[in-house]
């Protein structure tokens, strides 16, 4: 008997030791008895471990459920909501230079109709975020809410859910309320006003803008994104809404440079401020610092693929309006950035979702695991992590 515990109840030398003491303890019983007593705690062991492997098992299992429904959503969220907006921006600048060649007669609901589509998903997809933030008490939820990403987590972050919700509601009035006044179809009051025709878009823009800053004055602390927001676009768009109205309903004699002084200046500074930037990066990157290459790259592809382009389309715009440019010189380079952009944007989404499924299904390490012993031993389950051999 005394043999049979030796051989059944020891993996390794310290346990041997052990189990001699605790023979050497229990003397006046009999070895069969020991033996019984010690099957019993060791199949109590034995349950007791495979349980917890069980449970770990469950747990990974559980958390890699988990990952795959985040980044499911934030691959909506982000990738897919900026490849949308793409395809919805190329899709009525199309539209709208098919209509001003008078080479398809449509409405103006028609030419804006891809952004209404788009609105559509944002408004579905904000409902998700706002789900989600809604159940993040819940110990299941709280995952979700903490790793979200996407325009819709940071407005609600920066502002309030009300706020948020209210803002969204807003910008996403804007298109619709575009077509009806771009088509007549607004009550009689508006339209026999001069200076009230285009006021309902404008009204509505300046609203959604009202909320947001309303929302950072009553935070009263400033953090670095939000200023950057309000610098580089608040204040450059409600300027440039505000001249657009005065160009259309008051002062018609207001010259459209004028109108765009408040964009074209904004985005020249960015631009000195950005190459800057791409300069100061790339010298220090030569002087051995990786992460600073990485970021001028990063600033040189922003730099070409958003600032000068958004530059000489706000110059064309302008040349447009004056008569030094035909429609045909405006729009072709125009849909030729936004097929570009689209198509990067979705080369993005495929690699983010190559780069998902990719992932192993299982990433919880076991660091007792051995892969050179048999995976069904049950004496294995009882070594601790530091055990290196079986005696």
């Amino acid at each position: 008997w005394v043999s049979l515990l030796l051989l059944d109840f020891c993996a390794s030398l310290t346990q041997r030791a052990m189990l001699r003491a605790w023979l050497l303890l229990h003397n006046k019983f009999h070895p069969r008895q020991l033996y019984i007593h010690k099957r019993r705690e060791h199949s109590l062991d034995l349950d007791l471990a495979r349980a917890e492997l069980q449970q770990r098992v469950e747990q990974a299992r559980e958390q890699e459920r988990k990952q795959r429904r985040l980044r499911a959503l934030n691959l909506v969220q982000v990738r897919i909501t900026h490849l949308l907006l793409c395809m919805a921006f190329l899709g009525s600048t199309m539209l709208l230079w098919l209509r001003l060649r008078h080479a398809f007669r449509c409405s103006f609901y028609v030419v804006l109709a891809p952004l209404m589509a788009f609105e559509v998903f944002l408004l579905g997809s904000s409902v998700v975020v706002y789900i989600v933030f809604l159940l993040r008490s819940s110990g299941g939820w709280t995952f979700y809410w903490n790793r979200l990403r996407g325009a819709v987590r940071w407005l609600i972050l920066y502002t309030s859910p009300c706020e948020g919700a209210a803002v969204l509601l807003l910008a996403c009035a804007i298109v619709p309320v575009t077509a009806c006044t771009l088509e007549g179809d607004l009550p009689q009051v508006l339209l026999q006003h001069k200076h009230l025709r285009f006021v309902l878009p404008f009204f509505v823009f300046w609203l959604a803008a009202l909320v947001v800053v309303c929302s950072l004055v009553r935070r009263r602390s400033f953090s670095a994104s939000c200023a950057g927001s309000f610098t580089l676009l608040w204040l450059p768009l409600v300027s440039l809404s505000v001249l657009l109205f005065l160009k259309l309903s008051i002062f018609e004699s207001l010259p459209m440079y004028a109108v765009f002084a408040p964009t074209l200046g904004m985005t020249s500074l960015l631009l000195v401020f950005v190459s800057f930037l791409v300069i100061a990066s790339f010298w220090l990157g030569y002087r051995g610092n990786r992460d600073w290459t990485e970021y001028a790259t990063f600033t040189l592809l922003t730099l070409l693929t958003v600032l000068i382009p958004l530059l000489l389309l706000q110059i064309g715009i302008l040349a447009y309006l004056q008569g030094k440019l035909s429609t045909n010189t405006l729009f072709a380079p125009w849909t030729s950035w936004l097929a570009c952009l689209t198509l990067c944007t979705a080369c993005q989404v495929g690699s983010s979702v190559t780069a998902s499924s990719a992932l192993p299904a299982d990433a919880l390490t076991r660091p007792w695991r051995h892969h050179d012993r048999d995976p069904h031993s049950d004496t294995e389950l009882l070594l601790p992590p530091t055990t290196t051999g079986i005696v």
